[in-house]
């Protein structure tokens, strides 16, 4: 396996209108239980009326991350409508 930590690409906020994205380097283990995240895929976001290519992934523990908790974690403000 890789490193311990992988660069993602997620969505800024939850209203991202098809643009506002962040890339972070994460440290890779699951916010809730500390097991290792699953490899990251290519995705999409959809706000509700625009999309943004992104990535996700799936822990391996079945923990579901949310990205408003991803952005949480990392100390980044969000507007979350």
């Amino acid at each position: 396996m890789a490193g311990n930590t992988r660069t993602v690409t997620i969505p800024a906020c939850e209203m991202h209108e098809g643009f506002s994205a962040l890339t972070l380097t994460l440290n890779w283990r699951c916010l809730h239980c500390g097991g290792r995240r699953g490899e990251p895929f290519d995705t999409v976001s959809f706000d509700g009326s625009l999309r943004l290519a992104c990535h996700g992934w799936a822990n391996p523990c079945g923990h579901v991350e949310k990205y408003s908790e991803v952005r949480a974690s990392v100390g980044h403000l969000t507007k979350e409508a």
